[in-house]
């Protein structure tokens, strides 16, 4: 009978939402009697033969009684106290327009005429239909009582066919608008839930693809791409190796080395994102990252050379969490490949010469320093300090010029050109 949801905190959830929807026609709808109660004040003085002083007073007072619905339906927040209010100005009108019918004589045809509208009105305020069926129950028992206690001689049976009729129609209408819209509700609730439950797993499967994939490639798949392979102009690649890794793991619990390298590592990726450059994987004790992906012609140089002094300041800041541990960093710019590599537990990777290079500066650097390139020191050499090594031969690339950072620069100075001339092989494997 009330349509009501089972839930209670879903049906005030209901109640608020409909409030806001169903203020406007409820206020409309009782301002609208007032309006007319105001124009049968001049009406029926001249239309019936009512006492004048029946005739306009009884019309003002249901004018002012309909203004005051009007005003407690348009601050009534929720649907029951909306329709509430209705319902009684409702039943209230009828039984006083069926009464001054029956003062007038002119009961059959115009009473049930007015109930009808009234029943129109309630259609139109969208009253739901619990309220609905109070107020026509209080207006068929008026009705029948005016029909049952009416001394003309005209026949009502027509007149309350009609009135059956509208209260049936009227109510079966009400009815079914109710249990539609409470269904639309219902529905665009569920959908709702559905999208932002939707929404909060794509949030979870992006963090989970950014922490593998860089953004414009995770883009790419999503958006249908399948074999994804691009030639990068300009990178700058970062590897870093914890000295001695192999003997201290050896001497150490694995779930012990396991927290270590959790710990370690979690504080690079912390300034490699920082520093708007993409992490691209592990291996072991070894930390792989690069600049340039996204950005190929910005500073991504300078931000991975002042990622690694700041991974090296990590380690120096906390021996008493990571006792004996040293990093040495291999920092190299140039051009390289990248792609997704597999189709199962897939992964971003780069190849070519330049990831080489970085990783064997890495592995003839020195314990607590960052190595880079002579083509890494170009591009950072006005911002960094950086102190000359003799020339390094490196596995598979043979002599070349490599530095040691010292520090970002307070006042950059000058410095030559160029540096001494750099061996050029292409590195293999």
């Amino acid at each position: 009978m009330t349509l009501g949801f089972v839930d209670a905190g879903l049906e005030q959830v209901y109640q608020q939402h409909e409030g806001i929807d169903g203020r406007l026609p409820a206020t409309v709808t009782a301002g609208a009697a007032s309006v007319l109660w105001l124009l049968a004040a001049f009406v029926l003085p001249q239309a019936t033969d009512l006492p004048p002083n029946i005739a306009i007073s009884v019309p003002l007072v249901m004018a002012a009684i309909s203004l005051a619905g009007a005003v407690g339906a348009f601050f009534a927040l929720t649907l029951d106290p909306q329709h509430l209010i209705l319902s009684l100005l409702t039943s209230a009108n009828g039984l006083v327009i069926m009464l001054l019918a029956a003062q007038a004589g002119v009961f059959p045809g115009y009473a049930v005429s007015a109930i009808m509208l009234l029943f129109a009105y309630g259609f139109v305020a969208r009253t739901r239909f619990i309220y609905a069926v109070v107020r026509t129950a209080i207006l068929g028992a008026g009705f029948f009582y005016f029909v049952l206690t009416y001394p003309g001689p005209a026949s009502l049976l027509i007149d309350a066919f009609f009135f059956v009729a509208a209260a049936a129609g009227t109510l079966l209408a009400l009815r079914l608008l109710e249990r539609s819209r409470r269904r639309v509700f219902f529905q665009q609730r569920v959908i709702g839930e559905q999208a932002r439950a939707l929404e909060i797993e794509k949030d979870k499967s992006d963090r989970l693809l950014l922490n593998v994939l860089p953004e414009p490639i995770m883009k790419r798949l999503r958006e249908g791409e399948t074999s994804i392979a691009d030639d990068y102009p300009s990178v700058t690649v970062i590897f870093a190796d914890i000295v001695g890794f192999t003997p201290l793991s050896s001497a150490r619990p694995a779930v012990e080395m396991v927290a270590l390298l959790d710990n370690l590592f979690s504080r690079f990726d912390e300034i490699i994102a920082d520093r708007h450059l993409e992490k691209i994987k592990t291996i072991g004790d070894a930390y792989m990252a690069a600049g340039g992906l996204t950005d190929p012609d910005s500073d991504h140089a300078l931000r991975a050379v002042d990622a690694a002094l700041q991974m090296q300041a990590v380690v120096d800041d906390n021996t008493d969490l990571w006792p004996g541990i040293r990093l040495r960093i291999g920092v190299h710019s140039g051009p390289a490949a990248g792609g997704i590599i597999g189709r199962q537990k897939f992964a971003f990777d780069l190849w070519g010469s330049t990831i080489n290079m970085a990783s064997r500066l890495e592995q003839h650097g020195v314990a607590g320093r960052v190595h880079i390139s002579a083509e890494t020191w170009q591009r950072v050499r006005d911002h960094f300090a950086c102190e000359l090594r003799p020339d390094t031969r490196l596995r598979g690339v043979g002599d070349v010029t490599t530095y040691l950072v010292v520090g970002r620069q307070a006042v950059p100075h000058s410095l030559p050109a160029t540096p001494p001339t750099a061996a050029r092989h292409t590195l293999g494997g």
